[in-house]
């Protein structure tokens, strides 16, 4: 078994705020953006993974922005995992 399927990403990107305790790895495998944050708390760590879709139309992504902004997630963190820019977030927002 090629350990090298199981890293096979482009596109990689990374941010880390220390004084939020919250690290974000994005990156393209098989046509979808997969995003793992980890955020530090009192007693522990939370870890999230997500998968995206990059294919999907306008008005579907437009509505899974919409859904992880109800769901508490930062403009920032929603550009990250759809790879889009923070400004088409915000935009998105007010449709």
């Amino acid at each position: 078994m090629n350990s090298n399927n199981y890293c096979n990403f482009d596109d990689v990107k990374y941010s880390c705020d220390q004084k939020k305790g919250i690290a974000t790895i994005s990156g393209i495998s098989n046509g979808a953006r997969c995003t793992t944050t980890i955020k530090l708390e009192e007693n522990g760590i939370i870890q999230t993974n997500s998968s995206f879709d990059m294919n999907i139309s306008k008005s579907n992504l437009i509505e899974q922005v919409k859904s992880l902004y109800r769901q508490g997630y930062k403009q920032r963190q929603i550009a990250d995992m759809l790879n889009i820019s923070q400004s088409t977030v915000s935009k998105y927002l007010k449709l």
